[in-house]
């Protein structure tokens, strides 16, 4: 919420391992938003400075470059985990596994023996606690889990996990701080995705994503007013206008099945596994295929059944989900008002903070529902009010909220870099612009709009008045287009 500001650095541990290319495999929430990165290998002293190459904040997994190619070789030749032969089949319901780590009470490498408990679909532990919400545009699907029994405490995330054949099955992730031995491990065909993908294209750009809105279809006389018979499905509200689906389903179909699998009216698929049918929410086998790989589509669409073959991609969210990865802390000061761009990490932190600073920066429901509930159409942004710095040019307006931007004197605002482009134009001294700035705010979702209107010759001087004794060192902060692939 104060975007010119740097949080303070602190420090955490976790597990990696080494794959034949040279990289180690570890959790994106161990390194992420590191500055510095130093690996060691069990039994050795000597620590190696390092440096992120990928990271998958979705798929809560990250590749690390050591920098120092003596690592591979001092004292003795690094053991490597091959993966490109490993077998993607998940293992056996039931089955022994070890977690393989160096977590909390002690410096040496431990080892911890389980069972496989169950398989499952969901939204990773770590992209939730960025605010990532299941269920909604935003989230770009739930993704296959296996839980196990064995102990996954603080400092294994990001170690093997092998069968009792020794062959690695998935990277420990997460615990249920909640239940007893509840521990849950990323599958091995899930690290393959990213790690084949950055060894193919040297970068990560995000699980397949489905982009679709259902509901579920539990009542009968729903079903019957559909034409359904005796089949099931999830009746479709909306579909992303950026989505590879748009082009074939529409709002009100009927999804049927997904590659041969009957969509319960529940919304979960049954797949087989260690010879018993597993329920698993239906986006699954979307997110969980490779860039590029087809995907069948059976939609029931006025009485008649229809099949379509969509390859799915990512999907741009309204509002950008990762910091450092689709977003960058970035600010414009207009009239003492702070301007940024909404995206989910200013959301988390708003939702992580106290109540006084909430109450002090307080975000509508309606405006975190627009954030997290709309399709992004093109390349439209959320600009909004993060912030009024009271300065006599802004005295007699209200600015307790963060409210959304809409038009800037008159002209609509689709982007922040539009907002900073339409400032730069209004407030150029030689310029013929208007002698008065006007802003339109939503108000909280409601009409009529909240309007600002500020004398354009009085601003420069009083946002490097309150800049100078707020400390903040520039009026204005745009960030540099991020080294991060563009969503198909």
């Amino acid at each position: 919420m104060e975007p010119w500001l740097v949080k303070p650095q602190k420090q955490c541990t976790g597990t990696g391992f080494a794959t034949q290319n040279r990289l180690i495999v570890t959790n994106a929430h161990v390194v992420q938003d590191a500055q510095v990165v130093e690996v060691k290998k069990n039994s050795h002293s000597k620590k190696y400075p390092a440096r992120v190459i990928c990271i998958g904040h979705d798929v809560d997994l990250a590749l690390v470059e050591v920098v120092d190619q003596s690592f591979w070789m001092e004292p003795e030749a690094q053991v490597f985990i091959d993966l490109s032969s490993a077998d993607q089949e998940y293992p056996e319901l039931y089955s022994e596994v070890r977690t393989v780590g160096f977590p909390a009470g002690g410096n040496t490498v431990c080892v911890t023996r389980g069972v496989i408990s169950r398989l499952d679909g969901h939204v990773y532990v770590h992209p939730r606690c960025q605010s990532i919400f299941e269920g909604t545009v935003n989230s770009p699907g739930y993704l296959p889990i296996i839980q196990i029994d064995a102990a996954i405490n603080q400092g294994n995330s990001g170690g093997p996990v092998f069968d009792a054949y020794g062959r690695c099955v998935g990277v420990a992730s997460s615990t249920l701080p909640s239940a007893q031995n509840v521990g849950y491990i990323i599958p091995l065909d899930i690290v393959l995705l990213f790690v084949c993908e950055h060894r193919d294209t040297g970068k990560w750009t995000g699980i397949s994503e489905i982009g679709l809105r259902c509901s579920t279809l539990e009542s009968d006389a729903m079903r019957e007013y559909l034409q359904m018979g005796e089949r099931s499905g999830l009746r479709i509200r909306s579909v992303a206008p950026l989505g590879a689906a748009s082009k074939v389903v529409r709002a009100g179909d009927i999804l049927l099945e997904v590659d041969g699998y009957a969509v319960s009216n529940e919304g979960y698929v049954c797949l087989p596994f260690s010879g018993q049918k597993v329920e698993i929410p239906y986006d699954v086998l979307v997110t969980r295929k490779r860039k590029g790989e087809p995907s069948v589509l059976k939609l029931l669409r006025e009485g008649q059944e229809h099949q379509e073959t969509v390859v799915f991609g990512p999907i741009a969210p309204l509002a950008p989900r990762f910091d450092r990865y689709d977003s960058s802390p970035e600010y414009l000061m207009l009239g003492g008002m702070m301007f940024t761009k909404l995206t989910i990490p200013l959301i988390n932190e708003y939702l992580h903070s106290t109540p006084e600073q909430q109450r002090n920066n307080f975000i509508d429901t309606s405006v975190i529902s627009e954030a997290t509930e709309k399709w992004k159409n093109g390349t439209e942004e959320l600009v909004v009010r993060v912030r009024c710095f009271k300065h006599q040019v802004n005295l007699g307006y209200t600015c307790a909220s963060m409210c959304v931007l809409r038009r800037f004197n008159g002209a609509d605002v689709v982007t922040f870099a539009g907002l900073a482009e339409l400032a730069a134009t209004a407030l150029c001294p030689n310029g013929p612009g208007s002698p008065f700035i006007i802003f339109d705010f939503d108000q909280a979702g409601r009409t009529p709009s909240s309007q600002v209107v500020l004398r354009a010759a009085d601003i420069r001087d009083a946002d490097n008045e309150i800049c100078k004794n707020q400390h903040i060192p520039m009026t204005q902060k745009l960030a540099a287009p991020l080294a991060r692939p563009q969503f198909v």
